[in-house]
């Protein structure tokens, strides 16, 4: 069997946690604590009295921080750099680089000498203090408050007409259990509040392996999401004022089978010959789990044309591809995902969605939204291996204009 590397993982971190391990108590009692606050707050979304009040913190807390950076930065506490590349993120820099194009002073805020992801911009005259993207604090944000609850996300969705798998969210073994009578395998099982696919088990069709995958989600939080597995690419779609910006497809590592090479065999071809950008498809315990549940193992030996997924993670950094499709997205699939933001009250938004084919008629395919990101990777649309980039950040600049 050919030998392979593995990720080289240092004390502490987890391997279903993927490339972005967190601590696991202190995740546990955040994520909880999110659904119980995405909760009240989505019971509340259509009061005028909370979107007030939403509304009211928010441009009190724009006073306040402009206040203490000016009185850290005279106690020696805080520092501004005015450096683009040393931004925490690309998304942040994004934003920076397009800042500069439109002549719009921008400072990172360095705590202490450490570098922050929090910004301060002069726009119009006053200073905007915020964390890598910056939304007008006038326009509506209460969704803020839940739609990165999972299962919240699709109810709402679900009541607008848009596309979302079925869905449960259970605490207990037993709920699992039923969740997976009522919904019918094949199942993805996830932590209702969370991100970047941790301890996200997808392929779920028995009740053998529906118990590790609830106990690995549950680690993670109290609530589990248990929905419909979709099959197609996992796509990114960014939404700036209720517009498409991006739409981003990323696809998980895959071999194809020949009838003659095993799993080791086929990977270590496709790493001989993958694209300069794309990292190594590695056989980490995750992989080896996931083809499992295949009936596969690496030194299996697929059969001729059959493809075989290697891990439900996508993109780049797991030996998949990625490609932009704005210019090309559906017509019928851009006016879902434009109502969906344009009803949520979120002037930036990131949807996850996973859908067969994004260039063809959305209602001749098995599809949906499987999450929300209240502060997206809008970075994902100016680096993919195919297609021609895209650039949310000057229509993020453009809410300021109106």
């Amino acid at each position: 069997m050919a030998e392979f590397p593995e990720y080289k993982e240092t004390p502490g971190t987890c391997a279903v946690c993927g490339n972005s391990p967190v601590n696991h108590k202190i995740a546990y009692v955040l994520n909880t604590l999110s659904v119980f606050f995405s909760q009240l707050s989505y019971r509340g979304s259509n009061s005028r009295l909370l979107a007030f009040l939403e509304g009211a913190a928010r441009r009190g807390t724009e006073f306040l921080d402009a206040s203490l950076i000016w009185i850290w930065s005279k106690l020696g506490a805080v520092t501004l750099g005015s450096d683009p590349t040393k931004a925490r993120t690309y998304r942040s820099q994004v934003i920076w680089e397009e800042a500069q194009r439109r002549g719009i002073h921008m400072e990172q805020i360095f705590l202490f000498k450490k570098a922050t992801d929090l910004y301060r911009a002069q726009i119009g005259g006053r200073h905007v203090i915020f964390k890598s993207i910056p939304v007008p604090p006038e326009l509506p944000q209460d969704a803020y408050l839940w739609i990165d609850d999972k299962y919240l996300l699709k109810k709402k969705l679900a009541s607008l007409g848009v596309p979302t798998p079925a869905t449960r969210s259970v605490r207990t073994l037993a709920q699992a259990r039923t969740a997976f009578q009522e919904i019918g395998a094949p199942l993805v099982v996830k932590p209702r509040s969370g991100s970047r696919g941790r301890h996200t088990t997808i392929g779920i069709d028995n009740e053998k392996d529906l118990i590790p995958a609830f106990q690995s989600a549950r680690q993670l939080g109290m609530f589990v999401s248990i929905e419909k597995y979709l099959e197609g690419p996992v796509c990114r779609a960014t939404l700036v004022g209720g517009t498409l910006a991006g739409f981003f497809a990323a696809m998980p590592p895959q071999i194809i089978g020949d009838g003659v090479s095993t799993v080791s065999e086929l990977v270590q071809k496709a790493n001989a010959t993958r694209p300069e950008r794309v990292q190594e498809i590695v056989l980490t315990e995750e992989v080896r789990a996931y083809l499992t549940r295949q009936s596969l193992d690496v030194d299996a030996i697929p059969a001729k044309g059959r493809t075989v997924l290697l891990t439900h993670r996508t993109g780049r950094l797991f030996g998949g591809a990625t490609r932009e499709l704005l210019d090309t997205v559906h017509p019928k699939l851009r006016a879902y995902l434009e109502k969906a933001g344009s009803e949520l009250s979120a002037p930036v938004v990131g949807f996850d969605l996973i859908i067969p084919d994004p260039e063809t008629d959305p209602d001749t395919q098995r599809w949906g939204i499987i999450e929300a990101n209240s502060l997206p990777f809008i970075d994902l649309h100016y680096l993919p291996l195919y297609g021609i980039p895209s650039n949310p950040a000057a229509q993020v600049w453009d809410l300021w204009n109106r």
